[in-house]
């Protein structure tokens, strides 16, 4: 198994850059690359893509673009969910609210799914100032901004947040050609405004901006020596 790693200049903390760049192993493979998170899922998804390239080539990504990457993380809100509930001897069982900071928001949609499953909880967005999705909860609006801003939260610098569509078609109530003109559309124009049916169903998941203060400077109002 080889293991191809981009890592985004100047987007990570130089503790991060060495974790991925001292690996000495042979198969591990390790590209600095210019851009955002967002710049590099493009070359990324556009490989999966080519499902010719991808089968011969036996490629697999690690990231949230993988259904099992999602898997993995209902799990953890299940295994959460069992560890913070005071009681499982109730019924119906007790509500736990689970504040998910999100940028592809691959945690987000794993968490929503869990609740389609019957887990009782209560996702809270939290959010930088990279706030697309905090926006299409709360307004709808499904819009790029007029660029990625830095901040310590490198991992959740993102305007393109891929997940989000699995959260449409759910939405949607699995509605696979919906989902599919609502991300056509985004992508020609990088904007969309959820229809009225799909943005006026109560939502799974609860828009919390304040929280966005756990990290420190990130936006108007938080605490600045957190």
């Amino acid at each position: 198994v080889d293991i191809i790693v981009l890592l985004p200049k100047g987007h990570c903390t130089k503790i991060q850059e060495l974790q991925m760049t001292t690996v000495l192993k042979e198969n591990v493979h390790v590209f600095g690359v210019e851009g955002n998170s967002d710049e590099l899922d493009e070359p990324i998804k556009a490989v999966f893509a080519d499902t010719v390239f991808a089968k011969k080539h036996n490629l697999m990504s690690l990231n949230s673009i993988n259904w099992s990457r999602i898997l993995v993380q209902m799990a953890h809100h299940f295994f959460a969910y069992f560890q913070c509930a005071p009681s499982l001897d109730t019924h119906p069982l007790p509500l736990v609210e689970v504040v998910v900071p999100t940028g592809a928001a691959g945690n987000l949609a794993a968490g929503y799914i869990a609740q389609k499953i019957g887990l009782p909880i209560r996702l809270v967005v939290a959010v930088n100032r990279n706030d697309i999705v905090h926006r299409t909860v709360q307004q709808g609006d499904f819009s790029l901004s007029e660029a990625v801003k830095s901040t310590l939260a490198s991992a959740m610098d993102i305007q393109v947040p891929y997940n989000m569509e699995r959260v449409f078609w759910l939405l949607s109530g699995s509605d696979s050609q919906v989902t599919r003109a609502l991300m056509e559309q985004f992508e020609r124009t990088q904007s969309l405004n959820l229809p009225k049916e799909l943005h006026s169903k109560h939502s799974p998941v609860l828009p919390g901006p304040c929280l966005c203060s756990q990290v420190p400077g990130s936006c108007p109002g938080c605490w600045p020596d957190s």
